[in-house]
């Protein structure tokens, strides 16, 4: 349903002839606005916001529009890729990842695409369709059926599975995303594992993105990517895509503990500037420095999330390394009603209390989360404002914000619990 307001999404690739394409369909006379990924060498560059109508000249506007305010980052991308292409070649690391046309498509090392669902089949099938033009080899497409109702996740991708043998089922009967992920880590075939959402659209050079960013940098324990937005048709898809911002970092970026800081002072504890959990792949053989997830946070889990964020700290802390290569791509597809929205964001702030309260437990840590959380509250409170001016959802938006903030606490609260109950179980278990 297109509401007033609606934006619609595309993908222009400036070094084809090709027009605008839809993310989610084509645009309609009812869209005001059209926000244009713009990319060169599969590479994304920007945004560009054009009028929609007319139509017929949507192509050429974005273009246009391009050309003029993407010029810098144009001719950035251009001025990277001649140097790899002299004798010798750039050996500095963002020229290396900036560009796809020198990832590799096959004979690099093997990757296995996890997908962790329980009880969505009409969504993972959407997202297996968009796996499935992946062309990268060596791949594998492993689907973590995570604590089934039913046989309807295992029909369909067994259904896939006979046309197509990357395809591959497993079982997790414990609910919780952390121990489906867990599972799909010992299940997988290959040592680069990455992960993606039901509710996501990859880019055909996603899983190649990925690959490049690891061999790239060989010192590297994980690897994440662009999360796009697929549409903007509702208050509530433009209120989640202002809020979280998961879509807006075209550099490639590389963070550790020693050479590859970030200017904050609460670094790495904004563990949001690595990532989102619906784009990230890790080595299984980093989890000997890492571990796993874990089961006290992620969805089904009683944390309800933050499995990722915590996931993402962990590799820090222990001298890992995280490289964010924006040519890994996935759209994501919000929530378009305000009631699913509502559950979305009370979850999202349930799983940042529960990462929170993990670390204010910690006597090491718990001073400089104390401080990332005063300095972050403001920063929070900011961006909900703003994505309930862009959303246009005034009073819906304010109710979003306060059900955010409810599920920080509720969060904290269950996380701390959750992990009473837990150093209890083990101490009686001694």
């Amino acid at each position: 349903m297109i509401e007033d307001g609606a934006i619609w999404v595309g993908l222009l690739d400036m070094d084809h002839d090709g027009p605008v394409v839809g993310v989610s369909g084509p645009a309609h006379v009812d869209h005001r606005q059209a926000r244009v990924l713009v990319r060169t060498h599969r590479a994304p560059l920007g945004h560009v916001y054009i009028p929609t109508v007319p139509l017929d000249t949507l192509t050429v506007r974005a273009r246009m529009a391009a050309e003029t305010k993407l010029a810098e980052a144009l001719r950035g991308h251009t001025h990277r890729d001649d140097l790899r292409r002299e004798p010798g070649g750039s050996h500095e690391w963002a020229a290396q990842a900036a560009c796809p046309l020198h990832f590799p498509t096959r004979d690099g090392a093997g990757v296995t695409i996890t997908v962790c669902t329980r009880d969505r089949t009409r969504e993972l099938r959407q997202c297996l369709r968009t796996l499935q033009k992946v062309t990268y080899d060596p791949l594998e497409i492993l689907i973590v059926d995570n604590a089934p109702s039913g046989d309807s996740t295992l029909e369909a991708v067994t259904a896939l599975a006979r046309s197509d043998p990357r395809i591959r089922y497993t079982c997790e009967q414990s609910p919780g995303l952390s121990r489906a992920r867990n599972h799909g880590m010992t299940r997988a075939r290959y040592d680069i594992v990455a992960f993606t959402d039901d509710d996501t659209m990859v880019d055909p050079g996603w899983p190649s993105a990925i690959a490049a960013g690891f061999a790239i940098d060989p010192k590297a324990a994980c690897v994440t990517g662009m999360v796009a937005s697929r549409a903007l048709d509702s208050g509530s898809e433009r209120y989640f895509d202002s809020r979280y911002s998961w879509g807006e970092a075209f550099e490639p970026r590389r963070y550790d503990l020693t050479a590859h800081r970030h200017p904050s002072g609460l670094y790495p504890f904004n563990a949001g500037i690595f990532g989102a959990g619906a784009n990230f792949a890790v080595r299984r053989s980093a989890l000997a420095l890492i571990g796993g997830f874990d089961p006290l946070l992620g969805a089904g889990g009683p944390g309800r999330g933050g499995e990722d964020l915590d996931f993402f700290l962990r590799v820090i802390l222990a001298g890992g390394r995280i490289c964010y290569v924006p040519s890994a791509l996935v759209w994501h597809c919000h929530r378009a009603d305000t009631q699913g929205l509502g559950e979305q964001i009370y979850s999202y702030g349930y799983g940042l209390g529960a990462y929170v309260a993990k670390y204010l437990l910690n006597r090491q840590l718990s001073a400089t989360m104390l401080r990332h959380i005063v300095r972050q509250a403001g920063a929070m409170v900011g961006r909900m404002r703003r994505a309930t001016q862009d959303s246009q959802m005034r009073a819906d938006g304010r109710r979003l914000g306060l059900t955010e903030a409810r599920g920080v606490m509720a969060g904290a609260l269950c996380y701390y619990r959750a992990s009473r109950r837990a150093s209890g179980f083990i101490s009686g278990m001694q």
